[in-house]
């Protein structure tokens, strides 16, 4: 893994690709439809294995052939092939699909995907191609929901953690409403007002943040109320140009209504395995 690249392009792009898969893996409705559309550029062009559609109203017309389908989406590989005015990527994912008549299907899909050009909001998909590259069998579905969601959740909080404008405001969205951060042993968030003055405080001391996930692990507690455990290698810049890096291991629990943009963090522990501290040159 490459410690030097910039990330937050990464976490935008992540962001919208994860919401994408997990419209597909519980039911449709008008209001996960309306986000999903927040998703593509009006006139976004998709072509999914020899069919294609433009356009916000020709994509919902396709959407009633996946009533009652059990869908599945397993991230394997991504990369970012360019940041120009565009941002263009590929992914390779293991899609499952079970069908009402209860037939299956295990392949391989190649995404190719062009993205607009963002500054402090998530791009939009402007170009995908969809094209299938293995025919495998299927043992068993594994239900990726879970694992989609909160990683939705979590390159969005990374994302606009990056930003370092001092708004907390899109943090917000992302908080249940007895939301408890403990951020270290001497700085506890459980209200809004001290969550903006610890997003303030960020320009202040840092010009540069990147976050690189490890160690993802997420897992159901009950219905609706996930655990995730992750580790983030963390590299940035301090306003007076040094560089520097730490390592801290997270645990969320996370609670998730489908009909909102994104799931919420009730708590969030963190630990620090590596302070921060210069990067040796």
């Amino acid at each position: 893994m490459d410690f030097s690249e910039k990330t937050i392009q990464i976490h935008a792009v992540k962001t919208q690709l994860y919401r994408w898969f997990t419209f597909y893996e519980r039911e449709m409705n008008r209001e996960r439809t309306n986000f999903q559309l927040e998703l593509l550029d009006e006139f976004v062009s998709i072509n999914s294995m020899g069919n294609s559609v433009n356009g916000h109203s020709e994509y919902q017309n396709i959407l009633a052939m996946y009533h009652g389908t059990k869908n599945s989406h397993n991230l394997i590989s991504f990369q970012i092939n360019s940041f120009s005015k565009k941002i263009n990527c590929n992914a390779q994912i293991t899609f499952q699909s079970v069908r009402p008549d209860n037939s299956s299907v295990q392949i391989g899909i190649d995404y190719q995907l062009t993205f607009s050009d963002f500054n402090k909001n998530l791009p939009k998909f402007e170009k995908i191609e969809i094209k299938p590259i293995s025919q495998e069998k299927m043992e068993a579905f594994h239900d990726s929901y879970p694992k989609n969601r909160i990683a939705a959740l979590m390159h969005f909080w990374l994302f606009n953690i990056e930003i370092i404008d001092g708004n907390s405001e899109s943090l917000k969205e992302l908080l249940a409403s007895n939301f408890m951060l403990y951020l270290s042993e001497n700085n506890t968030i459980d209200n809004l007002e001290k969550l903006e003055k610890w997003v303030k405080s960020i320009p202040f001391e840092i010009t540069e943040s990147n976050h690189f996930p490890t160690n993802f692990k997420v897992k159901k507690i009950e219905e609706h109320l996930y655990e995730l455990h992750v580790d983030f290698i963390w590299r940035g810049t301090s306003v007076k140009g040094q560089k520097l890096k730490a390592v801290t291991n997270h645990k969320w629990i996370i609670e998730d209504n489908i009909n909102e943009r994104f799931a919420k963090i009730q708590k969030m522990f963190v630990k620090y395995e590596v302070p921060f501290s210069p990067l040796e040159a």
